[in-house]
């Protein structure tokens, strides 16, 4: 599975190209399966993007839910319903739906942040601000790590 980490700021061209940056290109299988799935985050004025691999976990943490119940329909439609598959063309880059870059307010400069198996578009001064909000509220704070699993 992908690990996306790092921040990347990119140019995006007046068609809504933008290249990839090449760390995280280079996260994605090679060949005709160089996609990148994006959907609007549900609380954040942001992208949120992750590869097929992390997309089918998303599918399949959806039948935690009851079926036909509303958290399963709202789940779907904010993320599923609403996730794109971007192919990546021959240089690396991207093509953002127009709405989405309306939604996260990127025009002309995009950031990309890493987040584990998934990454964020942004806005850069958005992200700028984001990320010192979270520094003030993480401060002090520890973290744990989940217990590494066994390969036996």
């Amino acid at each position: 599975m992908a690990l996306f980490a790092g921040t990347y700021e990119n140019k995006v061209d007046k068609k809504g190209r933008v290249s990839l940056p090449a760390p995280f290109r280079a996260q994605l299988p090679e060949g005709d399966g160089r996609l990148v799935y994006v959907y609007r985050s549900p609380n954040l004025a942001a992208l949120e993007a992750c590869d097929q691999a992390f997309m089918e976990r998303l599918a399949e943490s959806l039948e935690q839910f009851d079926m036909f119940s509303d958290a399963e329909a709202e789940m779907g439609a904010v993320i599923l319903a609403d996730a794109r598959p971007l192919s990546l063309d021959g240089e690396g880059r991207i093509m953002i739906p127009a709405e989405y870059m309306e939604f996260a307010n990127i025009d002309g400069q995009v950031a990309f942040a890493g987040h584990g198996r998934r990454f964020q578009l942004w806005e850069p001064s958005r992200l700028q601000a984001h990320t010192a909000e979270s520094r003030t509220r993480v401060k002090g704070q520890t973290f744990r790590l989940k217990p590494a699993e066994s390969k036996s």
